[in-house]
Parts: C-alpha cells; sequence; structure tokens
C-alpha cells in the first residue's frame, strides 16, 4: 500500500487533476475482469456537438485498473487511455493521456457515494492539460449516476460542469457491460 501511494504521489506531481466524459466510478475493476461501453453524447457550448464514445477497460491487479477510450465526432476522433488507482472504497485516481487535435494529459480524481443497495453517485475533478499553440487547461466537475440494470450491465449518465473559459460543458448517458 505504502508503495502506492508514493507512486501516486510522484504521478501526481507531474499531472493535474482527467479527462472530460468520466462515465466511471471510483470501483476498478477486479483482476482478469473485463468491460466495454457505450456513452452517446453532447458537448454544451453556446451550439451542441454531439458524438459518441466507446469504452473498454480491464482490471490489472486489485484496486488497478487500465481503460480506453474512443470519442467519434462528425469530423473527428478522440483516442485515449488511463490507468484508475483505488484508493480505498470511496476514492480513486486516474491518470492518462488523449489526443484528439492534440496532445494532452488526463486526471481524475473521483469519490462515489451508495444511494441505496445498488445505485452510485459519482463527483469529483476532471481535468485535461492540453498541448495545442498556447497550453490549455480546462476543468470540470462530474456528477454522474450507475445503475445496474443486471450484474452484468450498468446504465451511467452523467453531466460535466465546466469551471473555467476554456472547454464546454457535457452531458451523457449509456451502458457499461462487464465480463
Amino acid at each position: 500500500m505504502m508503495k502506492k501511494i508514493i507512486f501516486l504521489t510522484c504521478l501526481c506531481s507531474f499531472i493535474t487533476i482527467g479527462n472530460a466524459q468520466v462515465f466511471n466510478t471510483s470501483g476498478t475493476l477486479k483482476p482478469g475482469k473485463f468491460s466495454a461501453g457505450f456513452e452517446p453524447g453532447v458537448y454544451v457550448n453556446g451550439e451542441t456537438s454531439p458524438n459518441l464514445f466507446l469504452y473498454a477497460g480491464a482490471g490489472i491487479v486489485n484496486g488497478l485498473d487500465f481503460g480506453l477510450k474512443l470519442g467519434l465526432f462528425e469530423h473527428d476522433i478522440y483516442f485515449g487511455g488511463d490507468i484508475e488507482f483505488a484508493l480505498g472504497k470511496v476514492f480513486s485516481l486516474s491518470a492518462g493521456a488523449h489526443s484528439w487535435g492534440d496532445f494532452a494529459l488526463d486526471a481524475t480524481g473521483l469519490l462515489t457515494f451508495q444511494l441505496g443497495k445498488a445505485v452510485d453517485l459519482y463527483t469529483g475533478l476532471d481535468m485535461d492539460v492540453i498541448f495545442a499553440d498556447d497550453t490549455l487547461i480546462p476543468l470540470w466537475i462530474p456528477i454522474g449516476i450507475e445503475v445496474p440494470l443486471k450484474s452484468y450491465m450498468l446504465f451511467l449518465f452523467e453531466t460535466e460542469i465546466n469551471v473555467t473559459d476554456v472547454g464546454s460543458h457535457y452531458i451523457g448517458g449509456g451502458l457499461n457491460f462487464l465480463f
């Protein structure tokens, strides 16, 4: 556990707090387990921009998983990956990178609260460090809900509230399948 905390501290010193479209609670996949999901959504920045995100994940060891994300837009493609570290039952940190026109580093801190027996509410901080002509650092507050529909299928709905002058608000929802 101590090695994990030291590693996370070092990692976070190089990266600020992840990427818009969290589509995830603070829980991590168990070792050898996989997930795949899709999330239609829309960016809201004075006009709407519809998109579709596809997700895949794999549990590596207890408290650590790896995820990939593919975003399909009308004229562009988003591709990214991250590693998520569970720090207890209700908090996680993830760090990664993506390309969406420009290269960016991502990190996300998430808290999850259980509502009733099975429904989870998640929130936290989500930030990109975008290396464009000028370095841009948008910051969002994600608010989402995860509802199990079957033992292998979860419904997620989320919004990301942009709190900086850079970036857009986001609203999306979809299904995540567990294997």
